[in-house]
């Protein structure tokens, strides 16, 4: 099972740490990934008695070769608990040129003795030639009576066999009882490097 990771840092000066792994079977792919998200060296001058790091976690997946994926992943928050995510992702258009995907996921939290956080979301991506993405999504956390909603877009800039640069840009809204968001807008560039 070949691997592959990447280091991350935040503008906290707290890293990302990410190993993924695949192996492939017939028609399917597995995967497997962990993470740490949000590590730190020195204890935060603002609590001293955080944790080292943000959250910590993995997951896995299979993939079949026509696009369509289940997967199941687990994360630790410290101070508040567990959360175990179901998704599913079906392909409803494959050609040489695009690609459109549904999917949709569950996430619910543990120890299940406190208040529920479940939250449940559905959304579409849009794939042309895996140089140019767009995707929406929904999705709505009961307990909160909250719905967030979610546009975006990418475009690859780079690739080669190891490594790849790419740019996002998106826009968020969250809707609650006491009223609706405003459309917050954001951008990242990421640089990927295999090992």
């Amino acid at each position: 099972m070949p691997l592959t990771g990447n280091v991350s840092e935040n503008a906290d000066k707290t890293r990302n740490f990410h190993i993924n792994g695949a192996k492939e079977f017939d028609n399917h792919t597995v995967n497997a990934n962990v993470f740490v998200a949000g590590q730190r060296d020195v204890p935060d001058p603002r609590n001293l008695n955080a944790p080292s790091y943000k959250v910590a976690g993995g997951g896995l997946g299979v993939e079949h070769a026509t696009g369509h994926s289940i997967g199941v992943s687990a994360q630790h928050i410290p101070n508040f608990g567990n959360q175990v995510t179901a998704s599913s992702n079906l392909n409803v258009m494959r050609t040489e040129n695009h690609r459109v995907d549904v999917n949709a996921f569950t996430t619910n939290s543990m120890p299940k003795a406190g208040p529920n956080f479940a939250t449940h979301g559905a959304g579409v991506d849009y794939n042309f030639k895996d140089k140019l993405g767009a995707n929406a999504s929904v999705t709505h956390t009961p307990m909160f009576k909250q719905t967030d909603y979610s546009l975006g877009g990418n475009v690859n800039l780079y690739k080669n066999p190891t490594t790849s640069v790419d740019f996002s840009a998106g826009a968020q809204r969250r809707d609650t009882p006491f009223g609706r968001g405003n459309w917050e807008k954001h951008g990242m560039m990421k640089f990927n490097k295999q090992f």
